[in-house]
């Protein structure tokens, strides 16, 4: 039985890795596709933060990912909130009593974080 496991990152994006069994069919050599599994896969999802076997690979592979680009620590264009430290907004208004998460996943607007001199 294969396992297909989903690792959220600290940005917000996924990573999946996947342990093939011997059931898999092997990688085709005429097509470039990814191998694929067999027809018994096991998914998990696994969120941040990883567990230790995980390894150094924590940061996104994205080359262009928002969060990455500024350093971990960001400011959310959707609320205001400032030094957001992982990749979705901490954010919590509470307007006529009411709880509001803002949950914006940072994004080429929100502007990076930084010491106010």
């Amino acid at each position: 039985m294969c396992t297909e496991t989903a690792y959220t990152l600290r940005c917000e994006h996924v990573v999946t890795r996947t342990l093939y069994c011997s059931d898999a069919p092997p990688p085709s050599r005429r097509s470039c596709a990814e191998r694929r599994t067999c027809s018994r896969v096991v998914r998990n999802a696994v969120p941040w933060p990883p567990p230790p076997q995980f390894g150094m690979q924590a940061t996104c592979p994205l080359v262009n990912c928002p969060f990455e680009e500024r350093g971990g620590y960001w400011n959310c264009c959707w609320c205001g909130k400032e030094w957001n430290d992982q990749g979705r907004c901490s954010c919590v208004m509470i307007i006529d009593r009411q709880e509001y998460r803002c949950g914006h996943i940072c994004c080429e607007t929100c502007e990076a974080a930084t010491e106010v001199q």
